[in-house]
């Protein structure tokens, strides 16, 4: 892959941003209210994590209308955005994560975010993580409704970086299952003993990173960055 023209695409939450339980705190609150009991951190992981919004709430509350899945996912992503601000010491992006946009940037790698987010979390990353210094915002890609699947995500990203394959960074076993099915994709998964079992299921997964200090080293392994 490296021969190609070859870019980079992060998942964001749980990958860029160590954010998992304030997902999970904010998805047991959204559960609760909606009378579809408790989430835990596995279940959120292993069931939930990588999904759009609205497909986790139909898996929790079938039969619902579009509208009463768009006001719960707001609720939701309004719970977790408060959760973030109020982190002690304020949140930051994921150790090395910094230092690999920087290699990134100044070797003229191409690489944005394909994340599962909506638009206000979105814009709320870009200001609280200052990533327009680092990309474009309008390559990343987002929940806009539009997708029929993270799959269609990575595609997307894939195409608005004008490249042919790209190392995708993961976290969740939707999104592992997802980016498997990109053309040209070769897959980091962010190390946890939830998703070491299923590392070996993915041929297009060529290992596990504990944090992006490693990711950029296995970047430089494969011929990415110099």
């Amino acid at each position: 892959m490296p021969d190609s023209k070859t870019g980079v695409v992060f998942d964001f939450n749980g990958t860029l941003f160590f954010d998992s339980p304030l997902h999970v705190i904010a998805w047991d609150e959204t559960a609760q209210a909606i009378g579809a009991g408790h989430v835990d951190a596995h279940t959120m992981a292993t069931v939930y994590s990588g999904l759009p919004n609205a497909e986790i709430l139909k898996l929790m509350k079938p039969g619902m209308d579009d509208a009463f899945y768009s006001q719960w996912s707001r609720y939701k992503e309004a719970a977790y955005r408060d959760a973030v601000l109020q982190m002690p010491g304020g949140a930051k992006l994921a150790p090395g994560a910094v230092e690999l946009f920087d290699a990134l940037k100044d070797q003229k790698v191409p690489f944005t975010i394909a994340s599962a987010s909506i638009i206000e979390n979105i814009r709320f990353f870009v200001e609280v993580f200052h990533l327009d210094q680092w990309m474009d915002p309008d390559l990343i890609v987002y929940d806009d409704g539009s997708y029929r699947d993270k799959t269609a995500m990575y595609e997307t990203a894939f195409r608005r970086l004008g490249v042919e394959g790209a190392y995708i960074f993961e976290d969740a076993l939707a999104g592992l299952d997802a980016a498997s099915k990109v053309a040209g994709a070769r897959i980091f998964l962010i190390d946890s003993p939830a998703m070491r079992p299923y590392v070996r299921q993915y041929p297009s997964c060529i290992g596990t990173v504990h944090d992006f200090y490693e990711g950029r080293k296995r970047l430089e392994t494969e011929g990415l960055l110099a």
